[in-house]
């Protein structure tokens, strides 16, 4: 059933943010094309100018965009007037979450890989640079492996638990009348409470570790080791806040369930 559910939030997610990208890939190509124009012809500056400004707002809108269509949807499916229909289905409501979280974090990496692959195209084209690719695997090569996995884990661990975060926050404020509200400050606080206790979780170790004082100092930055060290231990407590977030929300959506 898990299948059926993923198959129904992917499309219904692909006919609202499938268009926004391809709109965006044409945008990318029209700035591109008047970039090439204006190097030729000074007539064009102007609007070149205009379309890059418009093309940048865009490419940082994407993401943004993406994740308020996800949240609705979750809203929309699962605390609204749909809700009646998806909670009677004879699916668990970690299922019926599960689904949700999936198919939107995939949708958000998505919209990441996208935004770059667009903003290439409205730099270089659509076509591929051999002299820009070579500059950046020689960048990569430069940095730590284990340094660039771990940002890279910290990035989808990051998109991973703002979505559950404000689901967990849909979860609790639909038990009120005012659901809406009550989202936002369950939100709001949740997110500080988070923020507060994540530090006091690092905080001793950074402050009882004997290489974190020449750290900051500026004497040892050339240590992937102690940043790496950091990295790891910032991922298990945002991963475990996750967990935390997930499991509440699929609780209080199984416990306490109060349908518009």
């Amino acid at each position: 059933m898990l299948s059926k559910l993923l198959k129904y939030d992917f499309k219904s997610l692909s006919k609202l943010l499938i268009p926004v990208y391809l709109v965006t890939l044409l945008l990318a190509v029209v700035v591109r094309v008047a970039n090439m124009l204006a190097e030729k012809f000074s007539i064009f500056s102007v609007p070149s100018g205009f379309l890059s400004g418009i093309f940048i707002v865009v490419l940082i809108a994407i993401p943004i965009a993406t994740f308020i269509f996800t949240i609705v949807k979750f809203y929309q499916n699962l605390i609204k007037d749909e809700g009646y229909l998806m909670h009677t289905l004879p699916v668990s409501k970690n299922s019926l979450v599960l689904s949700k979280t999936i198919s939107s974090i995939a949708f958000m990496c998505l919209s990441f890989l996208f935004t770059i692959l667009f903003l290439f195209v409205g730099v270089y084209g659509i076509w591929f640079d051999s002299k820009f690719l070579s500059l950046c695997f020689d960048f990569l090569g430069q940095i730590d492996t284990l340094f660039l996995i771990l940002i890279l884990l910290s990035i989808l661990i990051s998109v991973v638990f703002n979505q559950v975060m404000v689901y967990v926050s849909i979860a609790l404020g639909q038990k009120h009348n005012n659901k809406i509200l009550y989202s936002i400050i369950y939100g709001v606080v949740i997110y500080n409470v988070i923020q507060i206790l994540s530090v006091i979780i690092l905080l001793p170790f950074m402050l009882f570790d004997p290489n974190y004082q020449s750290y900051i100092d500026g004497t040892n930055l050339g240590s992937f080791e102690l940043i790496n060290g950091y990295l790891i231990l910032a991922l298990i407590v945002s991963l475990i806040f996750t967990i935390i977030c997930y499991v509440l929300t699929v609780k209080v959506l199984d416990k306490k369930l109060n349908l518009e």
